[in-house]
């Protein structure tokens, strides 16, 4: 078991490093790295993120599918790559190749911290999912953005369970790896994305999902920090985690969320539509 000063020291050196941005942050994965280029260049067309998707079969395959999902589909079926880009347009398309290609990032090679990172998959999925379903219920709000942010919310604890593994007291014990991922993991959420170009309102929501002091402005609309936290919140359902056992009338999010003003329930499963047009989507 690891001792607090070993705690302490291990978080200290995480600091250090990501302050002198020596953290060894993980590469996007290549297709999501250039659909970027292709949509920040403004000679670019969607011609070029057409070309892009046709050299991934599966991909194009899972980006029609999506285009002809119940939230985009139109008067007639899409057939092809350039009808379903064409349709979601270029942003849309963007994020949808991010999501669709984020699980890579999530992989390992090494045994030692596999199954954890499957873990880690595995509940950032969840959340993308529940956050998907409550964007839904707000027209200005976009359940893809929702989506994403779910799928990166603890992109932060890529870096810690690296550098953990090559820390035996850390990695053995969970308590001390908690620790550690509890004090650092948003802050190099928040760094690795920055790094990545994401959208700032994406940002901005992973670095405020474990803040649950925070107070929106009265009269302020619901916005993907409330989707988010609230999606992680209610993804620990049931669990020993420590959100599964806080006073969710407490928390802004779930109360701006909940489906009815006397209650804290959220009903997200309630969207039938939306759980089959996401599960297409990821699955």
């Amino acid at each position: 078991m690891a001792t607090r000063t070993e705690v302490e020291q291990f978080l200290d050196r995480l600091r250090q490093d990501l302050e002198r941005q020596h953290i060894e942050i993980p590469t996007l994965p290549d297709v999501s790295v250039q659909a970027l280029f292709i949509t920040q260049d403004a000679s670019s067309s969607i011609i070029d993120l057409v070309k892009l998707v046709s050299r991934d079969t599966a991909l194009a395959a899972r980006l029609i599918r999506h285009a002809n999902s119940p939230a985009y589909r139109g008067l007639s079926h899409c057939s092809t790559i350039r009808s379903a880009v064409t349709r979601l347009g270029m942003e849309r398309t963007r994020q949808t190749i991010m999501a669709l290609s984020m699980k890579t990032v999530f992989q390992s090679g090494n045994e030692t911290i596999r199954e954890r990172m499957e873990a880690l998959w595995n509940h950032s999925l969840e959340v993308a999912i529940i956050s998907y379903l409550l964007a839904r219920r707000h027209p200005h709000l976009d359940p893809d953005t929702a989506l994403l942010a779910g799928l990166v919310h603890d992109i932060g604890m890529i870096p810690i369970l690296r550098r953990a593994e090559k820390t035996p007291e850390i990695y053995e014990d969970p308590r001390a790896l908690q620790a550690a991922a509890d004090a650092a993991h948003v802050a190099i959420g928040r760094a690795m994305l920055k790094s990545w170009n994401f959208e700032p309102e994406i940002i901005r929501a992973v670095s405020e999902h474990e803040n649950l002091d925070r107070q929106p402005e009265r009269g302020a609309p619901v916005n993907y920090c409330d989707i988010l936290q609230a999606a992680n919140i209610e993804s620990h359902n049931a669990t020993q985690h420590r959100l599964a056992h806080i006073d969710r009338s407490s928390v802004a999010s779930i109360r701006r969320l909940a489906a009815k003003s006397d209650t804290t329930r959220l009903n997200w499963e309630d969207d039938a539509i939306g759980l089959e047009h996401v599960n297409q989507m990821i699955e």
